[in-house]
């Protein structure tokens, strides 16, 4: 009996499997439903939504704008982007006039854009620190010195004021009429941002977003301190605040209907489109891969309205007014830097820096037409009363376009190597003015390149798209970022060669990407050169180590093979996949220039007692496209001083690089208070002037984080007088997995490598040389002491002021060659409690090893010991 129980018992206690399967397929179907149901909630937006544009602001009577903000109401063109949705749309219908170009050359170069009043009177700031007031006829009416550069569009208001940011950290209040300073409000601190709101920032505190405004005169001022501020403009008091997530470039949009502003923020992954109330409370956060530096522009004021903005993901994003979720994107074929704008019909106008413009469809998100260009499009398009629509470009052209997307005319404005016309237009009655890389400030009246004196001047252009056939081609790239159809025919002996990508299909650029493996480049007599691809696949650069070996004609002829590759996949704006779409074989033939042979004008501080000074200025990095994008006027803004300090083993001059800053007079001095430090290798070969570091170095970069490179190089050329060119070639490679909190997104915005993390680059500065340098006098005594885990020189009987000199210690090995360490973070200096120089110091980072064989102690420059 007991064995017929147990042999029942297991059967009546278990449940049938299928029942179980049947109960597992409804939890599973039941999660599904349910997270179904939780992504349409969160993700899917309800009802229809409201693409169509606005009226044209209206125009009264008397001529003049009746805005919904208090704007100048004489003014065409009062604001960046033109009115509070930011459509970058004006009433004027351009008319033919018989003005004449004009031209206006600041102290450095303008990434800012202009504003335009009643009047013809132009107000721009500048790299130069000094923002503008210029009258109709280009002359200066007035000019206000700021602390730093201005990379802000400033705004009229309709009390006759001007208000502008500038990188000082202060938004300016400016009597228009006589350039007085009324007022100056300061933005918080990094530091007070983390205490008083909780933010840890990584950068600094530049007013860089243009300024705007409320309905009732409000100001608004984005930060790169991660706040947009609201200012009483009797008084600059901060009113409201709105915080962010990372610097404010976007300049927000405001619905005066529902009493919502919009605005984006350069955090890189989903979370920088932001939507507010004027409260402050914010009702919803949304966004895209990669960083958002454009302004948002609204439909309208409906409370179903849309707000569209583009990202560094390469997509122009719909967002819904009222929730924040995506309405639809458009993907374009690099990032987009500018705003976009809105026709009268509706029509959504995009530019990238694929050098595209798009037409959109603003129901469907589809393109309706291209316009190709050969550069990068940063210049947010402006829109005029006909529908016309004017942008400029990197090859430095201001264009204008039919509503049809057929070109009216394009207008040559930069002839200077920096030639990027990045700023954004703005619309007077007269005519359109721009601003650009080269410093200079424009005026081109309407249609001017239509007429007969614009018909005679060789700048002018208005016949199809000037592009190259249809295929695939290398494009010879300048160090500026110039896009040569026609290649240089003559190089110099350690100049590198830069070639990208253009693939062009039925009259248009298409997507494409070389493939990275099959590239291969064969120079004959040259053994000694590399080659980097790009993280983006789309430019090589070959590099001599350090000068080319011409053949008996004194050429050097490169032949690159590979294949290229369309259809691609994306994420965010890293391309992968994609078909073989052609092969690629090219051959370019370089006549190397003879060298001047002039001598070594160089001398080192301590074999000659003497010691040479070279002067490192306004630095662009425009390949990677992105880069200008990120940090063009920061670029330009920097100054560094290199002191040659001794020499190596090999003959190579030791150079001490450290930071400069532009002094009341223009001119470029010691700067005390920055940290930069790291040296570089000079090679001089018969007047051939090269500069390199390949153990890798770091500093701290336009704000508070690391930039790591791997190496560095700079070369330029001495004529036979013996004086540096102008101009020097820049190539490095950044670690940019090295990076704090920014390096994973910048691989998702395809500016590094994903395996290694690497990005190569291209660019220029201006070289000089200064007259030589001396030992400073009243050094004193120094005493220099060391243990595993720091060096440190003390000084006694110093006069030297610790606050008006740059101190370091640089470590050499027993060949002079300067140890890979990060001197910009981890010196630090001591003074004396009557302010003159008590120690310098050198940390090692944990767990590095270091053996050094020389210490040189460090002033400016200039090596007052060397032990």
């Amino acid at each position: 009996m007991k064995n017929n129980m147990s042999s029942k018992s297991p059967t009546s206690s278990k449940t049938p499997p299928t029942k179980n399967r049947r109960i597992r397929l409804i939890i599973f179907m039941s999660l599904v439903v349910i997270a179904a149901v939780v992504y349409i909630i969160i993700f899917v937006p309800f009802g229809k939504y409201d693409f169509s544009a606005a009226p044209n602001t209206p125009i009264t009577a008397d001529g003049n704008f009746e805005y919904n903000i208090p704007l100048d109401p004489t003014s065409p063109w009062a604001k960046f982007r033109a009115n509070d949705l930011q459509n970058g749309r004006t009433p004027v219908e351009p008319a033919a006039n018989d003005l004449e170009p004009w031209s206006y050359h600041t102290g450095k170069g303008i990434f800012s854009s202009p504003v335009v009043d009643g009047e013809g009177n132009v107000y721009v700031g500048s790299a130069d620190t000094y923002f503008y007031c210029f009258n109709s006829d280009g002359t200066v009416k007035w000019s206000v010195k700021t602390g730093e550069i201005i990379d802000s569009s400033a705004l009229l208001d309709d009390q006759g004021f001007v208000y502008v940011g500038s990188g000082d950290a202060n938004v300016y209040k400016i009597n228009r009429e006589t350039g007085e300073v009324i007022w100056k409000t300061a933005a918080h601190s990094v530091e007070e941002v983390e205490k008083e709101f909780g933010i840890k920032t990584y950068n600094v505190n530049w007013f860089e977003g243009n300024i705007g405004m409320l309905q009732d005169g409000t100001l608004l001022a984005p930060n790169d301190n991660y706040l947009v501020y609201s200012l009483d403009r009797e008084t600059g008091d901060k009113k409201t605040i709105f915080t962010a997530n990372e610097m404010v470039w976007s300049l927000p949009s405001i619905n005066i209907e529902t009493g919502k502003l919009f605005f984006a923020s350069c955090n890189q992954i989903l979370q920088n489109v932001f939507g507010y109330d004027l409260s402050g409370k914010r009702e919803w956060l949304s966004g895209s891969f990669g960083t958002v530096a454009a302004t948002t522009m609204l439909t309208n004021t409906s409370e179903k309205g849309a707000v569209l903005v583009g990202g560094f993901d390469g997509y122009l994003r719909a967002f819904a007014q009222d929730s924040g979720k995506l309405l639809w994107k458009f993907g374009t074929k690099d990032h987009i830097y500018a705003s976009p704008s809105q026709l009268s019909d509706g029509t959504i106008i995009q530019p990238s820096t694929d050098g595209t413009l798009y037409a959109i469809n603003p129901e469907t998100g589809k393109a309706i037409w291209e316009f190709d260009t050969l550069e990068p499009i940063r210049s947010s398009p402006a829109v005029d009363g006909n529908d016309n629509i004017y942008f400029g470009n990197g090859e430095g052209k201001l264009y204008s376009i039919k509503p049809d997307g057929t070109l009216r005319w394009s207008y040559q404005l930069i002839t200077d190597l920096r030639n990027d016309l990045n700023g954004s237009p703005a619309l007077g009655f007269d005519g359109i003015y721009i601003a650009g890389e080269s410093g200079e400030v424009f005026f081109v009246p309407y249609d001017f390149p239509l007429t007969n004196a614009g018909k005679a001047d060789s700048r002018s252009f208005s016949a199809g798209e000037n592009m190259p056939a249809d295929g695939a081609s290398l494009i010879y790239t300048s160090s500026f970022g110039a896009f040569q159809l026609t290649p240089d025919s003559e190089i110099d002996g350690n100049a590198p060669i830069t070639l990208s990508l253009l693939v062009r299909d039925n009259g248009d650029n298409i997507l494409s990407a070389l493939d990275r493996k099959s590239i291969k480049v064969i120079i004959p007599n040259n053994e000694q050169f590399r080659v980097e691809v790009g993280a983006t696949n789309k430019f090589i650069n070959i590099i001599p180590t350090e000068t080319w070996a011409p053949d008996a004609d004194g050429n050097i002829t490169v032949t690159i093979t590979g294949t290229y590759k369309t259809n691609l996949n994306r994420f965010g704006l890293k391309f992968f996949g994609g078909k073989k779409a052609g092969t690629l074989e090219e051959t370019f033939t370089f006549k190397i220039n003879k060298p001047s042979g002039a001598n070594n004008p160089f001398v080192t501080a301590v074999e000659d007692g003497q010691q040479s000074l070279l002067e490192f200025s306004r630095l662009s990095v425009p390949t990677p496209s992105m880069l200008p994008s990120y940090n063009q006027i920061g670029f330009d803004s920097l100054h560094y001083v290199g002191g040659a300090v001794t020499k190596n083993s090999t003959g190579q001059m030791v150079v001490w690089v450290i930071e400069g800053r532009l002094d009341e007079d223009g001119k470029t001095s010691i700067d005390p208070n920055a940290i930069t430090r790291y040296p570089l290798l000079l090679n001089y070969d018969n007047g051939l002037v090269t500069l390199s570091n390949y153990d890798g170095f770091k500093i701290k970069f336009i704000g508070s984080w690391d930039m790591p490179f791997a190496s560095y190089r700079i070369s330029s050329t001495l004529n036979e007088a013996g004086t540096l060119a102008n101009s020097a070639t820049v190539i490095a490679v950044t670690n940019c997995d090295e990076i704090k909190f920014y390096g994973i997104g910048l691989k998702l915005v395809g500016m590094s490598e994903f395996k290694t993390g690497q990005m190569f680059v291209r660019g220029g500065t201006n070289i000089s040389q200064w007259q030589n340098a001396n030992q400073p006098e009243g050094v004193g005594n120094i005493t220099i002491t060391n243990d595993e885990t720091r060096v440190t020189a003390s000084f006694s009987g110093s006069s030297l002021k610790a606050d008006e000199h740059v101190y370091s210690i640089m470590l050499a090995d027993d060949n002079a060659n300067p140890l890979p360490l990060y001197y910009t973070n981890n010196t630090t200096v001591e003074a004396n409690p009557d302010g003159t120089i008590k120690s310098i110091t050198y940390t090692f980072d944990k767990g590095e090893e270091v053996t050094m064989a020389k210490t040189y102690v460090m002033v400016d420059t200039y090596p007052v010991l060397m032990r």
